[in-house]
C-alpha cells in the first residue's frame, strides 16, 4: 500500500508544484493573465507560436522579477526539505531539522561579519557567500568537537549542535550591536528570510550547490536507510559509520548552507515537509527524499506567494510566515510523538 501511495504521491505533488508556480508567477503587485504567462512560458520553451500576449512591461516582470524568484523559492524549499529528511534519518528523531546543526546561526554570523566588515556592500555576492561559510563552518564545529573523544554519539552531536548554535547568536548579537546602524537594516532583513530583489545571478549559484547536494543525497539513500537502523546495526552490516555520517552531514550543510545564504533564515522547512510525507511514501530514502523536495519546494513558492500578496502595503519576511505556520506544527508533531511514546 505504501508503495502505491508513494507512486500517487509524487505526480500529485509534481503537478500540484506546477500550477503553484504558474500561479506564483502570475499573482502580486502586478497581476499577469494566465494564458499570457503560459504562452509566454511556452514559447521561451520553444513549445509555442504566435504573437505574445504580454506585453513589453508585463514580459519584463514575469522573466526577470517573477519567474527567478519563484524557481529560487523552490530550490530553497526543496533543498531545505531533503536535508530535513536526511537529519531525521540520521539522527532517528522525525523532529530533527537544520537547526540541529547550527547552520541558521553559523550563516547569520557569517552575514554579520560580511555586513560588519563592509563586504557586503564592496563585493557583489559577499553576503550569500559568507553565510554559506559561516553554515559550513557551524557544521563542522559540531561534528569535530562532538567527536573529539574519538566517538562520535548522536546525543553529543545534538548537544554540540545546541551550543554552537547559542555561541552563533550570542556573537552575531554582539556584533550587531557593534555595527554601524545604516548596515544593521541590511542584515536584520536578510535573517528575516526573503527572496526580494533575487535574479538569474541567483538561481544559477543556488542551483549548483542544492541540485548537486541533494542528487548525491538521493544517490546515498541506501546508507542512509542503513544508518537510520542505528549505529551498532549499521556497523554489523558492514557500513562505515564515522565516514557515512561526516560524508551526510557535510552534504548536508553544502545544501542547507547554499539555501539559507540565498534565502536567509526559512525555518520550519526541512521539518514540515518530510514529517508529513513520511506516512504517506514511507520511510526509504528512494521515495521520501524526492517527495521531500517537491513538497518542501511547493511550501515555499506557497509562502513566498504569501510574502507578496497577504499585505497591500508592505513585503513580509519569508521565514516570518513559515514561522508562523511551522512553530504551531511542530507542537502538534510533537505531542503527537509524545502521544505515541
Amino acid at each position: 500500500m505504501t508503495a502505491a501511495r508513494a507512486r500517487l504521491a509524487l505526480p500529485l505533488l509534481a503537478g500540484a508544484l506546477a500550477l503553484a508556480l504558474l500561479l506564483a508567477t502570475a499573482k502580486g503587485s502586478v497581476a499577469l493573465p494566465f494564458a499570457g504567462v503560459l504562452q509566454a512560458l511556452a514559447a521561451t520553451l520553444g513549445l509555442g507560436a504566435g504573437e505574445a500576449s504580454l506585453d513589453a512591461t508585463s514580459q519584463t516582470i514575469l522573466f526577470t522579477v517573477r519567474l527567478p524568484r519563484v524557481l529560487l523559492a523552490a530550490l530553497v524549499g526543496g533543498g531545505l526539505a531533503v536535508v530535513g529528511a536526511v537529519l531525521q534519518s540520521v539522527f532517528r528523531n522525525p523532529l530533527a531539522d537544520t537547526g540541529l546543526l547550527g547552520v541558521g546561526a553559523g550563516a547569520s554570523l557569517g552575514a554579520v561579519l560580511a555586513v560588519h566588515a563592509g563586504l557586503a556592500s564592496a563585493v557583489f555576492f559577499a553576503l550569500p557567500l559568507a553565510a554559506f561559510a559561516g553554515a559550513l563552518s557551524a557544521v563542522l564545529a559540531v561534528y569535530f568537537v562532538a567527536g573529539a573523544s574519538g566517538r562520535t554519539s548522536l546525543h553529543g552531536l545534538l548537544l554540540t549542535g545546541i551550543a554552537v548554535s547559542a555561541l552563533a547568536g550570542a556573537l552575531t548579537s554582539v556584533m550587531l550591536v557593534a555595527t554601524e546602524e545604516f548596515r544593521v537594516k541590511t542584515v536584520l532583513f536578510w535573517l528575516a528570510g526573503g527572496l526580494e530583489g533575487r535574479g538569474w545571478t541567483h538561481v544559477q549559484a543556488a542551483a549548483v550547490f542544492v541540485l548537486s547536494g541533494v542528487s548525491l543525497l538521493v544517490l546515498l539513500g541506501r546508507p542512509i536507510d542503513v544508518l537510520s537502523l542505528g549505529e551498532e546495526e549499521a556497523a554489523s552490516l558492514g557500513l562505515p559509520v564515522r565516514a557515512t555520517r561526516l560524508g551526510l552531514l557535510g552534504l548536508a550543510a553544502l545544501v542547507s548552507g547554499a539555501a539559507t545564504a540565498a534565502a536567509g533564515s526559512v525555518p520550519f522547512v526541512g521539518l514540515m515537509a518530510p514529517h508529513a510525507l513520511r506516512p504517506i511514501v514511507g520511510p526509504l530514502s528512494r521515495r521520501l527524499l524526492p517527495a521531500a523536495f517537491l513538497g518542501g519546494a511547493l511550501l515555499v513558492v506557497l509562502a513566498d506567494l504569501g510574502t507578496r500578496t497577504l499585505s497591500a502595503h508592505y513585503e513580509l519576511p519569508l521565514g516570518a510566515l513559515t514561522a508562523c505556520v511551522g512553530a504551531p506544527y511542530f507542537l502538534l508533531a510533537l505531542r503527537a510523538n509524545e502521544g505515541r511514546g
